[in-house]
Protein backbone atom coordinates (compact mmCIF):
# COMPACT_ATOMS: atom_id res chain seq x y z
CA UNK A 1 0.00 0.00 0.00
CA UNK A 2 2.78 2.59 1.12
CA UNK A 3 4.77 2.00 -2.55
CA UNK A 4 1.68 2.52 -4.61
CA UNK A 5 0.96 5.98 -2.37
CA UNK A 6 4.89 6.67 -2.60
CA UNK A 7 4.11 5.82 -7.02
CA UNK A 8 1.29 7.57 -7.39
CA UNK A 9 2.65 10.94 -5.33
CA UNK A 10 5.91 10.89 -7.56
CA UNK A 11 3.99 10.28 -10.64
CA UNK A 12 1.68 13.10 -9.83
CA UNK A 13 4.72 15.53 -8.79
CA UNK A 14 6.31 15.16 -12.23
CA UNK A 15 3.21 15.89 -14.63
CA UNK A 16 3.15 19.16 -12.26
CA UNK A 17 6.75 19.80 -12.81
CA UNK A 18 6.77 19.65 -16.27
CA UNK A 19 5.06 23.02 -17.39
CA UNK A 20 4.79 23.35 -21.34
CA UNK A 21 4.10 27.76 -21.34
CA UNK A 22 6.49 30.54 -21.17
CA UNK A 23 6.48 32.27 -18.11
CA UNK A 24 8.69 35.19 -18.84
CA UNK A 25 11.06 36.38 -21.50
CA UNK A 26 12.89 39.80 -21.74
CA UNK A 27 16.11 41.71 -22.90
CA UNK A 28 19.28 40.82 -21.61
CA UNK A 29 21.73 42.93 -23.57
CA UNK A 30 22.15 44.98 -26.52
CA UNK A 31 26.11 45.54 -28.26
CA UNK A 32 27.55 46.47 -31.51
CA UNK A 33 28.91 44.62 -34.38
CA UNK A 34 32.12 44.63 -32.16
CA UNK A 35 30.85 43.71 -28.91
CA UNK A 36 30.83 46.08 -27.15
CA UNK A 37 27.80 47.20 -25.30
CA UNK A 38 25.36 47.40 -22.50
CA UNK A 39 23.07 45.26 -19.97
CA UNK A 40 19.36 46.69 -20.41
CA UNK A 41 17.81 44.77 -17.38
CA UNK A 42 17.23 47.43 -14.94
CA UNK A 43 16.98 50.43 -17.24
CA UNK A 44 14.67 52.96 -19.20
CA UNK A 45 16.94 53.98 -22.03
CA UNK A 46 20.15 52.71 -23.17
CA UNK A 47 23.46 55.07 -22.90
CA UNK A 48 25.00 54.29 -26.22
CA UNK A 49 23.30 54.92 -30.06
CA UNK A 50 22.76 51.45 -31.69
CA UNK A 51 21.99 53.30 -35.25
CA UNK A 52 22.75 50.43 -38.10
CA UNK A 53 23.67 47.17 -37.58
CA UNK A 54 23.65 45.32 -33.84
CA UNK A 55 22.72 42.42 -31.69
CA UNK A 56 20.14 42.06 -28.48
CA UNK A 57 20.08 38.92 -26.35
CA UNK A 58 16.88 38.00 -24.36
CA UNK A 59 16.12 35.05 -21.73
CA UNK A 60 13.28 33.03 -22.17
CA UNK A 61 12.11 31.12 -19.16
CA UNK A 62 10.69 27.57 -19.84
CA UNK A 63 9.89 25.57 -22.43
CA UNK A 64 11.52 26.53 -25.80
CA UNK A 65 11.55 24.73 -28.99
CA UNK A 66 11.74 25.47 -32.98
CA UNK A 67 8.33 25.94 -33.36
CA UNK A 68 8.16 29.06 -30.79
CA UNK A 69 7.24 32.12 -32.40
CA UNK A 70 10.06 34.66 -30.86
CA UNK A 71 9.77 38.50 -32.35
CA UNK A 72 12.48 40.69 -31.22
CA UNK A 73 12.30 44.56 -32.68
CA UNK A 74 13.77 47.43 -32.12
CA UNK A 75 11.38 50.18 -33.24
CA UNK A 76 10.61 49.12 -37.28
CA UNK A 77 14.04 46.54 -37.09
CA UNK A 78 12.85 42.96 -36.73
CA UNK A 79 15.72 41.30 -35.15
CA UNK A 80 16.92 38.15 -37.38
CA UNK A 81 17.63 34.65 -35.30
CA UNK A 82 21.38 33.60 -34.83
CA UNK A 83 21.51 31.09 -32.34
CA UNK A 84 21.17 29.74 -28.90
CA UNK A 85 22.03 28.88 -25.90
CA UNK A 86 20.53 26.70 -22.93
CA UNK A 87 20.71 27.94 -19.68
CA UNK A 88 20.36 24.88 -16.87
CA UNK A 89 20.65 24.41 -13.27
CA UNK A 90 24.17 23.10 -12.28
CA UNK A 91 23.20 20.56 -9.52
CA UNK A 92 20.30 19.01 -11.49
CA UNK A 93 21.61 19.88 -15.06
CA UNK A 94 17.86 21.01 -15.75
CA UNK A 95 17.46 23.32 -18.12
CA UNK A 96 14.90 26.04 -17.18
CA UNK A 97 15.74 28.73 -19.61
CA UNK A 98 16.90 29.97 -22.98
CA UNK A 99 19.27 32.92 -24.02
CA UNK A 100 18.43 33.68 -27.54
CA UNK A 101 20.58 35.68 -29.98
CA UNK A 102 19.16 38.72 -32.43
CA UNK A 103 20.92 40.73 -35.14
CA UNK A 104 19.06 43.74 -36.41
CA UNK A 105 19.89 46.03 -39.39
CA UNK A 106 18.62 49.23 -39.53
CA UNK A 107 18.29 50.67 -36.57
CA UNK A 108 17.18 53.80 -35.73
CA UNK A 109 15.75 54.27 -32.38
CA UNK A 110 12.84 52.69 -30.33
CA UNK A 111 11.54 50.95 -27.87
CA UNK A 112 12.73 47.11 -27.65
CA UNK A 113 10.32 44.47 -27.95
CA UNK A 114 10.46 41.08 -27.00
CA UNK A 115 7.38 39.35 -28.07
CA UNK A 116 6.58 35.42 -28.05
CA UNK A 117 3.97 33.42 -29.80
CA UNK A 118 2.48 36.96 -30.49
CA UNK A 119 2.01 37.85 -27.06
CA UNK A 120 4.20 41.08 -25.36
CA UNK A 121 6.67 40.44 -22.79
CA UNK A 122 9.14 43.09 -22.39
CA UNK A 123 8.97 46.94 -24.18
CA UNK A 124 10.01 48.78 -21.35
CA UNK A 125 13.85 49.97 -22.94
CA UNK A 126 14.05 52.33 -25.55
CA UNK A 127 17.30 52.16 -27.47
CA UNK A 128 18.89 55.04 -28.81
Amino acid sequence: MKKTIFILIFFISNIFAIDSDIQKAFAVGIFHENETGENIQHVTSTTQDYNGTCYSKIVILGNYNKNTNVEVRIGDSIGIYQSYIPISNKITKKIFAYELTFKHQNVTQGYFEVKVNNKLYDSKVFVK
